[in-house]
């Protein structure tokens, strides 16, 4: 490996890892600013399929399917009194590894495949959700810093095993 891809992939890291904290601790405001104008923020419904076939996610159907404005309205809705399904707010534990660096032009663009493992606890309730899956992140460099132009999440379950999906992933 590259000196540059080592530093590459650290710098990648921190910015996951800064992410997740965001996140975490309910900024939401300081999560969407790390947004690039042309985002895609893409979930795909997993299905099962016969054998080895793939790809074993459908390509016409989505848990969410959100560009910049979408994200934006989820964002700021979150902050109204009409967030039902997070009043009060999930608490929320990221933990991102794996991350690798699959293409890298220097403050030019990338691309980042990572794994994501969320816990999500809900107010007094004893029961709790474990989302788990793989990230593919395309970043754009801008005005000296990297924002995330698309994210398209593989969720590892079929059924997803939780209530709703006011969470970011």
């Amino acid at each position: 490996m590259s000196m540059e891809m080592m530093l590459a992939t650290h710098e990648f890291q921190q910015w996951l890892y800064r992410e997740a904290s965001l996140l975490d601790e309910i900024d939401f405001d300081g999560w969407f600013a790390l947004m690039h104008k042309d985002l895609k923020y893409v979930m795909p419904v997993r299905v099962n399929k016969e054998g080895m076939e793939r790809p074993d996610y459908a390509t016409d159907m989505f848990a969410f399917n959100d560009d910049y404005e979408l994200l934006k309205l989820r964002v700021e809705r979150l902050k109204t009194e009409y967030a039902w399904a997070e009043m009060p707010p999930s608490r929320t534990r990221r933990n991102v590894n794996n991350v690798r660096v699959m293409e890298f032009k220097a403050n030019e663009k990338a691309v980042v495949k990572s794994y994501l493992m969320l816990y999500r606890s809900r107010s007094t309730d004893i029961f709790h959700d474990i989302v788990s899956g793989e990230r593919t992140d395309e970043f754009t460099y801008v005005d000296g810093e990297w924002k995330l132009s698309k994210r398209f999440f593989l969720i590892d379950q079929t059924t997803i095993n939780t209530r709703n999906l006011a969470i970011f992933v």
